[in-house]
């Protein structure tokens, strides 16, 4: 049985980059490439490549791309037993084409399938769920499939990652049932009903989540790093030195450690430390998980950012 259970997200993100000036309405020569991304499966990648015991509960369609972004799972380790590919349905796809300067033109998405993460999926990994240590999710789950979770694991610890304030929204009325959470700004916004613009309005909002029953309270600033609260401990880790390649997949990259290290039983400020080292590895990458994370490159950098502290 796996320690950690994600719930969530997985798709491919499609990428075009004209070699010249785009033209529309033409066929244009340019790069394409090809990225498995979605927030549970980057969060469960990197706590593979950490060599943690996880299992991904997800669903996908029964095409290409779905089975890929399986197979690759589960060649790192992760438990993939639980990922649905449905016939019929078409893998969760972020299709983006640039500029010639690198600027989105145009996007099209198409997350229908991940509306099909339902309760009868989750019945079915129910016994890997309450055997885990934790379980996280991601709120491209549905507010009644969250619930569901909720009433059905009532006796585990959740950790929610609100992927993005619009759907930070869907988690906003129940989220006193979290143990962890790791918003950013506007999500804790969003989540709290509060205005945050100061570090007063940070330790205010950690005030409310604890209040509602959340018992660890991360806050992603961005640039400016992290905020941290539980019961005995607040505080406000600043980042280090960053080699910033990409900053996609720095949040999925946290919220793995903050996981990680729950199963390892670290302190609040401990974890956030985690968490801000993992960020920094998975910036110094251009793909959204960094294929060079593990428990190592995080000791390692764990060691660079104590000794900038000094």
């Amino acid at each position: 049985m796996s320690d950690i259970t994600v719930i969530g997200g997985i798709a491919a993100d499609i990428e075009g980059h004209p070699y010249e000036e785009l033209k529309k309405g033409e066929s244009n020569p340019g790069k394409i490439s090809v990225a498995y991304g979605g927030v549970g499966r980057n969060i469960t990648e990197n706590l593979a490549r950490l060599q943690a015991e996880v299992t991904f509960v997800s669903a996908a369609g029964q095409d290409f791309a779905g089975r890929m972004a399986v197979q690759e799972l589960a060649a790192l380790g992760a438990d993939v037993e639980h990922v649905h590919l449905l016939e019929g349905e078409n893998t969760a796809m972020y299709l983006s084409i640039l500029n010639s300067v690198g600027d989105m033109e145009m996007a099209l998405c198409n997350m229908d399938v991940l509306e099909r993460i339902s309760g009868h999926i989750i019945d079915r990994a129910l016994p890997r769920m309450r055997a885990s240590k934790i379980v996280a999710l991601d709120a491209n789950l549905t507010e009644d499939v969250q619930v569901y979770v909720m009433e059905q694991l009532a006796e585990v610890p959740l950790f929610l990652d609100p992927v993005s304030a619009p759907k930070a929204e869907r988690s906003k009325n129940h989220i006193g049932r979290f143990h962890t959470i790791k918003p950013n700004v506007g999500e804790a916004e969003i989540l709290s009903g509060l205005e945050i613009s100061s570090e007063k309005d940070l330790a205010e909002a950690g005030r409310y989540f604890l209040s509602q029953g959340v018992r660890r309270v991360f806050i992603t600033l961005n640039a400016r790093g992290v905020y941290y609260k539980d019961a005995s401990t607040e505080g406000i880790l600043r980042p280090g030195t960053v080699e910033l390649i990409s900053a996609t997949g720095a949040g999925d990259a946290f919220s793995a450690a903050i996981l990680d290290s729950f199963v390892r039983g670290l302190s609040v400020e401990a974890t956030a430390r985690y968490g801000m080292a993992a960020s920094g590895v998975a910036m110094a990458s251009k793909t959204a998980v960094n294929p060079q994370m593990s428990r190592e490159t995080l000791e390692a950098k764990l060691k660079l950012l104590a000794q900038e502290d000094k």
